[in-house]
């Protein structure tokens, strides 16, 4: 969503200039049915129309394509508006949110007779009209569908490996045997790892699959990666506590693949509290250089 806003920032005179262009040719100044279809065949990126008074409270339904709203009337529209900027007869928000179809849309305000017209722009569709990007509706969808298998599969198996977690420790209580450190750890290593896995099917899901997510940020997450990461090496800590007991208990020979072990996971803490550093160190930067401004 973050690359729809600055292509769009790039772009915007020539996409307003399109716009207001093609808007005084249509001459909207009375409000019908008649002319939205009309407004609806020349801007494919139109999403809804409306219309207020002078006091920017709407007066019209919100109409869609193929579709009306009434309940919406009333509705005070004022916060979408620069009363300042619309004195030369016309406005044009920045890109938002649109809480109406959830897509990322620009406002534009249009001065008529006895108020104003409302037209909301889809800017995905008026980036792919000029070119601006590419319009690859198959291979998005293919993409998405593929993201929400491999997400569902994660979320799936992380739920899965936590219940046999469960059920493995169960099994140990009511079995005759007596309770062993293998019957405490192996528990808390599949939880561990569940969580894990969990975590990571679940940003898949947030940030690839579902749409009103994906705005969020479209930039690398590296609190995801923190979060799966630091499972993982808690997980091979566990199991090396668990192996030099066991080694401890058995035999003393084995102690240096128990020692290489640790050592491996010390250096992996080393590298993984360097990467921690740069995070938030990189975090830093752009508040830094804002302030200098």
């Amino acid at each position: 969503m973050q690359n729809l806003v600055r292509s769009y920032n790039a772009n915007a005179p020539l996409i307003q200039k399109f716009i207001l262009t093609t808007l005084a040719k249509a001459s909207p100044k009375a409000f019908n049915m008649h002319l939205s279809a009309n407004l609806y065949k020349t801007f494919p990126s139109l999403e809804l129309i409306y219309k207020t008074d002078e006091g920017f409270v709407q007066t019209s339904p919100n109409v869609y394509l193929n579709k009306e709203e009434h309940y919406h009337v009333g509705a005070d529209r004022s916060y979408l508006v620069d009363e300042i900027a619309l004195q030369q007869g016309y406005y044009i928000s920045e890109p938002y949110i649109s809480t109406a179809t959830g897509h990322l849309c620009i406002t534009v305000v249009y001065a008529v007779e006895e108020g104003y017209l409302f037209f909301d722009f889809r800017v995905r569709k008026l980036l792919e009209r000029f070119d601006l990007i590419e319009k690859n509706n198959l291979f998005k969808y293919m993409n998405r569908s593929s993201y929400a298998i491999i997400g569902g599969g994660l979320l799936f198996f992380g739920v899965f490996v936590v219940v046999y977690g469960f059920y493995t420790f169960g099994g140990y209580l009511f079995a005759s045997e007596p309770l062993s450190i293998d019957a405490v750890f192996k528990p808390i290593i599949a939880l561990t790892l569940g969580l894990a896995v969990y975590d990571l099917g679940k940003t898949i899901f947030e940030q690839e699959v579902l749409p009103r997510t994906q705005h969020i940020s479209d930039t690398f997450n590296a609190k995801t990666l923190m979060n799966f990461s630091v499972s993982i090496i808690i997980a091979l800590l566990i199991e090396a506590l668990l192996v030099v007991f066991k080694i401890s208990i058995h035999n003393y020979k084995d102690l240096p693949y128990a020692s290489t072990l640790i050592a491996s996971l010390a250096f992996l803490l080393l590298v993984f509290g360097v990467f921690i550093y740069l995070v938030r160190k990189s975090e830093k930067v752009p508040l830094d250089t804002h302030e200098d401004d």
